[in-house]
């Protein structure tokens, strides 16, 4: 069903965490300067560390808490919102912010879209389905 290989979300969720750490890292110089630019760094890391460690493994607790990391839509969103936190600084900041903003939109797009499959580790631990997936097997009605 899908036409985007699973690995492309892996990887392009680790290089987002990887480029906006880098990205959120740099902006803590702004301490001393500038303290609202430091603590949208601040919010920054905190934003990012999640979204590397969902790569690796999905604690169960993260989905109570923190449910817009498990599916495009949500993703998405905070991609955005990512994109704009990090993007104060130097020009390396502002291409980062650039590139998670544009994959944060197409997150939004893929939402919407019915042909791109949510990858595994969208899905809620100990679940089954995936959070947009609407079609639940009633084998109730079969009686």
């Amino acid at each position: 069903m899908s036409t985007i290989p699973p690995k492309f979300f892996k990887i392009a969720n680790i290089l987002i965490g990887c480029l906006d750490t880098i990205a959120a890292l740099s902006q803590l110089k702004y301490l001393f300067t500038n303290l609202s630019i430091f603590l949208l760094a601040v919010y920054g890391l905190a934003l990012t560390i999640p979204i590397i460690y969902l790569e690796f493994k999905v604690p169960p607790n993260l989905y109570r808490y923190a449910s817009f990391y498990f599916s495009f839509l949500g993703r998405g969103l905070s991609y955005i919102l990512l994109g704009l936190i990090i993007s104060f600084g130097g020009i390396f900041n502002k291409l980062a912010g650039m590139f998670t903003f544009i994959l944060g939109a197409s997150f939004i797009v893929f939402h919407f879209s019915q042909f791109v499959e949510e990858p595994a580790n969208f899905r809620a631990p100990g679940s089954s389905l995936s959070i947009g997936d609407d079609d639940i097997d009633d084998d109730d009605d079969m009686i």
